[in-house]
């Protein structure tokens, strides 16, 4: 087994994460907080909506399954009244990835997800 390469720097990226698991929420903002990135979270699709209403992240790390709609209602939504930033999809659950991405997801990531995984992904996302 080798070592993993080192983390690049997410100084100054925007990321939402969207997650309606508290812990879950928690775990993710500070993966991506610790290489520096900014973050805001939302429990839910309606405050996730919110939140893109008022600021544009760069990315938004978003679990498929939400108490009151699913991410894949979130990102039509994002759609239809303003250009979407790249959307980061994750779940415990097998979804096929290539409904993902035809909905407009940038990638698919199974809980747990990897540190260095997350990151890889929001930095091909932003194509960084």
């Amino acid at each position: 087994m080798g070592v993993p390469p080192p983390l690049r720097s997410l100084s100054g990226v925007f990321v939402l994460v969207v997650d309606d698991n508290d812990d879950a929420r928690e775990i993710l903002r500070s993966m991506l907080s610790y290489l520096g990135a900014i973050v805001a979270t939302a429990a839910s699709a309606a405050a996730a909506l919110s939140v893109l209403g008022q600021i544009q992240p760069g990315v938004v790390v978003c679990d498929v399954n939400l108490g009151d709609n699913d991410a894949l209602w979130l990102i039509r939504q994002v759609q239809v009244h303003q250009p979407a930033p790249p959307f980061i999809a994750i779940s415990a659950q097998d979804y096929d990835e290539h409904e993902l991405r035809a909905a407009g997801f940038a990638a698919f990531l199974r809980k747990p997800v990897q540190h260095a995984v997350l990151i890889a992904e929001v930095l091909r996302a932003l194509e960084l």
